[in-house]
Order: structure tokens, then sequence, then C-alpha cells
């Protein structure tokens, strides 16, 4: 039998560790959906509630601040819409939104909360979009769950749906965050390989980096931000009247917590990256 060169096999070892991590991400969100339902209903308490939903109001707040560039009427893609939560806000604001998730389950609550709003089945890495359709994708705390061969792949297909002039803005899970979830996450890798069990991929990034490969997608004025302290997550661990003093405390001193370079930018708690086509 003829042996297969050796950069063949290796290229057919990384597909099948993109679809691998790609299925593994779809059932943890299967499994997680109602955590998720729950977490964006709380979304009424207010910032303070938790230190998920705290995070979320400072993403928004960039959100928000690319909507504000978009005419009524533009066509968005939420490109990972989760519970579809997201999604209703931004068609209640006069957009035409389009919403898509790999998770079953996820859609099942979606279409249930939202049924005016047509939620669509599919991955970042294949959109079921033509060329030049959308004013802006939106992609919040999707492709941490993914490996960089996806996310290129991701990068290249929110490229090719967006309109000329049109923009991307997506979350990364900062690799150097003071919580340090990068050093959790490997430790407890390790602690469930030794007993066999498997842990969903997480994709751990830099602004450097992350610039480099929307460049290479072919993006310009790209931006990378940081939001809010990580230290926060920590806090909120030890209860959350301690979790929201401290985020109080912090507020004084930077109320925004936006962060466009140095040191507090590598280590926040949100990589946020927009950029234009």
């Amino acid at each position: 039998m003829k042996r297969l060169p050796n950069f063949t096999v290796r290229i057919n070892m990384n597909q099948n560790k993109t679809i691998e991590t790609r299925l593994q991400a779809i059932e943890r969100h299967n499994i997680d959906s109602g955590i998720f339902q729950g977490r964006y209903l709380d979304f009424s308490r207010g910032r303070l509630t938790d230190e998920f939903i705290y995070g979320r109001y400072q993403v928004f707040e960039e959100v928000e601040e690319e909507l504000k560039r978009l005419k009524a009427g533009s066509k968005i893609l939420d490109l990972g819409c989760g519970t579809g939560h997201f999604a209703n806000y931004m068609q209640g604001k006069e957009f035409e939104v389009h919403a898509i998730d790999p998770s079953i389950k996820m859609l099942e609550f979606a279409r249930t909360n939202f049924p005016q709003i047509n939620f669509i089945e599919g991955v970042a890495s294949s959109l079921p979009f033509p060329d030049n359709f959308f004013e802006l994708v939106i992609s919040i705390e999707v492709l941490r769950y993914l490996d960089t061969m996806d996310i290129k792949q991701a990068y290249a297909e929110m490229y090719r749906v967006l309109k000329p002039g049109g923009r991307i803005l997506v979350t990364h899970v900062n690799k150097y965050a003071t919580d340090g979830y990068y050093f959790f996450y490997h430790l407890k890798q390790l602690i469930l390989k030794m007993t066999g069990q498997p842990l969903h991929a997480c994709y751990f990034t830099t602004p450097s980096k992350e610039n480099k490969l929307a460049k290479a997608a072919g993006f310009s004025d790209i931006k990378v931000t940081g939001r809010m302290f990580a230290t926060i997550r920590i806090a909120y661990k030890f209860g959350k009247a301690i979790g929201r003093m401290y985020a109080r405390i912090l507020e004084i001193i930077n109320r925004n917590q936006e962060f466009n370079y140095g040191f507090s930018r590598i280590t926040a708690g949100h990589l946020i990256l927009s950029a234009q086509k």
C-alpha cells in the first residue's frame, strides 16, 4: 500500500482535530443551553449581578458603538446566537438580524424565546449566506471554543459575507488575563486527562496574534480592545457581596475599564476585536 506523504498525514490529522474540537464545542453548548438561558434572563437584575453579566455589559458597550455606525434596516449576522436574546435586542433597534448557531439545544431555546426571528443551524467556518450580504457580523464568546484552523476560516467567511465597508466585532479569551484562567484550564485539562475524561477546547490568544489573523484575512482598521479588570471574576468567587464591592472600587479607579494598549490590555478579562472589510 502506498504511504501518504508526511505533510498529507499532518493535514488530515489537523482537519480531524478541528472537526473534533468543533463537535466538542457543540456538545458542550447543548449541555449548557439551560444555563445560558438562565444567565441572559438575569440581565434585568443589573450589571453587578455576577461576573458573567458584569463582563457581558462591558462587551455590549463595545457592540453599541458598532451599532451606532449603522442605518436602520442594516443587515446584521449574530454568529453564535445562543439563546437568541441579543439577536432580539438588535432586531428591536430596527436592524435586519440573521442568527446562526451550531447547537440544536441553544436553537430550541432561541426559537421558543423569539419565534419572529429566523434562527439557522450552522457553523462559523461555512456560513450559509451569499457574498457581500451584511453590514455587520457580531460573534460573542464563540471563537474561543474553536482551534486556530477553524478561526482562520471563520475570519475568511466573515470577510466574504460582509459588504465592502462592513465590519466585524468578535470576542476572544485573553491568554494572560489576571483571573488566571489560562493556568486553571490547563490544570483541569491535565487532571481530566488522567481520568480519561475530555475537556472542551479553549482558544487562548493575544492582541497581536488576533491583529495578524484579521489582517491576513483581508481586514483593515483593526482594533483590539481589552475590557474589564479580570480580577473581578476572582472576587465574585468569594461571594456576590464581595464581588460587587470589589467591582465598585475598581470602577472608581476606571469606570469604563477599556484598555487599548499596554499591560492592561493583555491582562484584561475580555479581548474584543473590531475591523472593517
